[in-house]
């Protein structure tokens, strides 16, 4: 990008596409990734066998992995990563879907299941039929694609708009069907709203693997804290490679870290987004580089608004840092 070339308008409008664009790397991503290998792995040797049975008789039955974290936490970001880099430099045909990511609707229901997994195969009638013609063609497309892993993202919708647990249930027992079919094991995904999911249900329960829990960030634990400082470095970088600042703005310099952290909770999310706004802010107001004032602008106009925080810790002076709660 041309930076003197451009109005406002165009870096402002540059930037935000490119902010959706940058992948900055984090132990969640890397952890997420092995998982996803050694499920690959399964839903592979699995479907091999089936297929030297000449794709005849019962399936081995599946298990799920769940991933329990707080928005933010890069639970979506981290599936996508995988799908660029991973799957994306293998040699597959047009046909073949090895992982597939599908976001589960906000009103989530047994037929939505079936039409969200469609949908995600990019199936023209994905909401057309009732929800056991649905199903039945969902399980036919991971057959047919030669799915590895199905990914459903954003499970706790079960619970967000389930409120005497009917359909939360009847969708546990919907999926806990499909893995004991076994066309491929389950990664779901969701905040901690999603937790009474694996609890409730002693059948789907018992067909899980130790699920993974996100928590957000500790800068009380030496590892957690190095880890936090190096996303904003990283996002220092991503700004300057993507081409929306010249140079780096030093985001790690003197009380950022802190503050972001203070502001953020730990969830890496959330301290991009704050970096996102002072950038924007930075744009208007024609800088090269995101200034402390930015980033305090940033933290009024967005997070205390937002209720992130109810505390600017650049203006007001930044607090003492306590160990997190583990849940």
């Amino acid at each position: 990008m041309k930076e003197g070339s451009m109005s406002i308008e165009d870096r402002l409008a540059y930037a935000r596409l490119e902010f959706r664009k940058f992948r900055i790397p984090h132990p969640h991503v890397a952890r997420i990734a092995a998982e996803l290998d050694v499920l690959r792995k399964v839903g592979q040797a699995s479907r091999k066998e089936w297929e030297a049975k000449g794709s005849r008789g019962a399936r081995i039955p599946q298990k799920l992995l769940a991933i329990i974290g707080p928005s933010q936490t890069g639970k979506s970001t981290s599936i996508q990563n995988y799908l660029e880099t991973v799957v994306a430099a293998e040699d597959h045909d047009d046909e073949t879907e090895p992982v597939l990511h599908v976001t589960m609707s906000a009103q989530a229901t047994t037929k939505s299941l079936g039409s969200d997994i469609l949908e995600a195969y990019l199936d023209n009638d994905f909401d057309s039929g009732t929800a056991r013609s649905l199903l039945r063609r969902a399980s036919i497309q991971i057959e047919s694609a030669r799915t590895d892993v199905l990914v459903l993202d954003e499970i706790h919708h079960l619970i967000d708009n389930d409120k005497n647990g009917t359909t939360a249930w009847s969708v546990t027992e919907t999926i806990k069907r499909m893995l004991i079919r076994g066309a491929c094991p389950f990664l779901v995904m969701g905040t901690e709203k999603a937790r009474p999911l694996l609890l409730n249900n002693p059948q789907f329960k018992g067909r899980t693997y130790a699920p993974i829990f996100l928590d957000p960030l500790d800068l009380a634990r030496p590892a957690e804290r190095k880890t936090f400082i190096e996303h904003c470095a990283g996002f220092d970088l991503k700004l300057v490679e993507h081409g929306i600042f010249p140079k780096p703005s030093g985001l790690v310099r003197g009380e950022i870290p802190a503050a972001l952290y203070d502001v953020s909770q730990g969830v890496i999310g959330t301290a991009s987004a704050v970096f996102e706004a002072a950038a924007e802010i930075a744009i208007r107001g024609g800088r090269s580089v995101i200034a402390l004032d930015d980033i305090s602008d940033a933290i009024d106009d967005w997070a205390i608004p937002l209720q992130y925080t109810d505390y600017n810790p650049i203006a007001q002076g930044l607090r003492e840092i306590r160990p997190r709660k583990r849940a």
